[in-house]
């Protein structure tokens, strides 16, 4: 956690109010990159400022991950996402006129991976799944068993897409990088537009005898089986991650990852907020200014009481302590609150409504 707190804010890095738009956050990571590039900057920090700049920009130009920063600081980022995680999906934007080409590299080497595509990236892609969820399978966790379709590494030619006894050759075009790159200056600034090799897809290779089973991808599509532990109170935007789960990557290089998006069912007795529920108990009128106890189900059957109090009010809340769902990985659970709805009656008898009328006298 230490090295967790000791980040700057993010808005400060980029030097943009906490209102800022995403055009006026784009702009000054532009202005600021240039500055600290490594490349040009005789700044001695430039190149750990610089990598400060790509991270604090990578949260902010994401409306999903800068809402989570807004609400839980760098932590709940952290505890969310990895530094690879993060710019795994940032995209540099096109900058200056031209892919940032020359800045991919560098993030790659800072992050521990290459951020060049086709044939060059280091893994395969990661898959998403979306894995839908009753409120009592969320609150119970455990196993479960899920059913996909992925690519894997075409067996008959080990990935290579050619067929046997045949070699691929390396393409005229990009001479075997995959990439047609293209410089420019502009205001003593390098720029370096990366594009995908057209002839040989990014791949560096061209193949003229393909495999006949996959036919030429190096890949095929077969289905899978997968047990997935679901941690009890699970909610929705929380991601489990399957390593090595994903695409494979024919080149080579590891598969992506599996992530597990969980939707969870809308439950027609308890409405969930975070670890809480609620639920909406009716009683009469005489059991609100009297006083009584009330019997109801927990979530998956539990028999609970709560004690109205005497003079309740319509929409009172009686908290039920430690009877919601678990909290992912913290102890303990969250609170029921059985949200108390007065029924007035719409019907009554003589004997009722004389009654209601002498009530009405002594107020």
């Amino acid at each position: 956690m230490p090295a967790v707190a000791s980040k700057r804010d993010y808005y400060e890095v980029l030097g943009v109010d906490r209102t800022a738009t995403r055009d006026q956050i784009k702009h000054a990571y532009r202005q600021l990159a240039l500055k600290y590039h490594p490349d040009k900057s005789r700044d001695p920090d430039a190149a750990v400022k610089f990598r400060e700049l790509a991270e604090a920009y990578a949260v902010l130009s994401d409306d999903t991950k800068r809402k989570e920063y807004d609400t839980t600081g760098h932590a709940g980022v952290s505890e969310r996402w990895s530094a690879d995680d993060l710019m795994r999906d940032f995209q540099f934007g096109d900058f200056f006129g031209g892919r940032f080409g020359d800045l991919s590299s560098m993030f790659g080497d800072f992050f521990g991976r290459r951020m060049r595509p086709g044939a060059g990236a280091s893994r395969g892609a990661d898959l998403r799944y979306d894995m839908e969820l009753t409120l009592e399978e969320a609150a119970r966790g455990g196993e479960r068993e899920i059913h996909l379709t992925r690519s894997e590494k075409c067996t008959d030619c080990g990935g290579s897409g050619t067929k046997a006894g045949t070699k691929p050759l390396s393409c005229p075009d990009c001479r075997g990088s995959g990439q047609k790159q293209d410089v420019k200056m502009r205001k003593d600034v390098r720029l370096v537009t990366l594009t995908t090799c057209l002839r040989c897809q990014g791949r560096g290779q061209i193949i003229e005898s393909p495999c006949s089973v996959c036919q030429g991808s190096g890949y095929r599509f077969l289905p899978h089986t997968l047990k997935v532990k679901v941690p009890p109170g699970i909610d929705e935007g929380m991601i489990i991650r399957l390593s090595g789960q994903g695409e494979a990557n024919a080149n080579g290089g590891p598969s992506g990852d599996l992530l597990i998006n969980p939707h969870i069912r809308r439950h027609p007795t308890y409405e969930r907020h975070g670890a809480d529920l609620y639920m909406v108990q009716s009683v009469t009128f005489p059991d609100a200014a009297l006083g009584r106890t009330l019997r109801v189900t927990g979530l998956g059957g539990e028999a609970l009481q709560v004690a109205v109090p005497s003079g309740t009010q319509s929409g009172t809340a009686l908290r039920l302590n430690g009877k919601g769902m678990p909290k992912v990985g913290e102890k303990g659970k969250g609170d029921l609150f059985v949200v108390v709805e007065v029924r007035t009656p719409t019907e009554l008898s003589d004997r009722e409504r004389t009654l209601l009328q002498e009530l009405a006298k002594l107020q």
